[in-house]
């Protein structure tokens, strides 16, 4: 379901849930948008489903039945760069590094932030991709030296949520996370959490 036309996505999700025994859809949302209701109404109708969509702080995820399936829905990395890099435009940030783990995904990563710079008219500076090794540095002192030399201000992040909140710990510590720095975080996995890393 990696596609990024909505209405192609729709209709194959609807063949999905339509394909299956399924008696409700959970379907969790903190955004309030119009459009989402829009979506559940359209696949309710295709389907005969009735999504539910719990209240705040209200997580029924935890309590499901075994057996039963999941399935969740995000914006892909290609798109959130895409989205990134125009918000790098529209305030003309064009400097910028690429810090990586090695989470699986991590060459992709960096192989579409290429392909964004290399095809655009804009005058990107990118300084550079680190790749960060979180094993075998328990205290984080190997971190904290390589993400202070990473020359630029504005950095785009591609890790695991676990792999984050140890990134972001050391930069802190290191004084690369207050005024005059600026993190973008990229993954579909970072979410499902109340608490984000500091």
């Amino acid at each position: 379901l990696n596609d990024t036309n909505p209405r192609s996505l729709i209709v194959r999700l609807c063949d999905v849930l339509s394909s299956l025994r399924i008696h409700g859809v959970v379907f969790e949302d903190d955004t309030r948008s119009e459009a989402v209701a829009q979506i559940l109404d359209f696949i309710s109708a295709q389907t005969s489903l009735s999504p539910t969509v719990p209240k705040p702080h209200c997580h029924p995820l935890p309590l499901q039945e075994k057996g039963s399936t999941f399935l969740q829905l995000g914006s892909s990395t290609e798109q959130q760069l895409q989205v990134i890099f125009e918000v790098l435009e529209e305030y003309d940030w064009t400097a910028f590094a690429v810090v990586t783990t090695l989470f699986p995904g991590y060459e992709d990563f960096v192989d579409y932030v290429e392909v964004l710079t290399d095809s655009s008219f804009i005058g990107w500076e990118h300084r550079g991709v680190l790749t960060l090794n979180l094993t075998d540095d328990p205290e984080g002192t190997r971190l904290r030296r390589q993400l202070r030399e990473v020359s630029a201000q504005i950095r785009l992040l591609y890790c695991s949520r676990e792999e984050a909140e140890a990134i972001f710990r050391a930069a802190r510590d290191a004084g690369l996370a207050g005024p005059g720095y600026i993190w973008f975080v990229v993954g579909t996995n970072l979410g499902g959490s109340d608490q984000l890393p500091e």
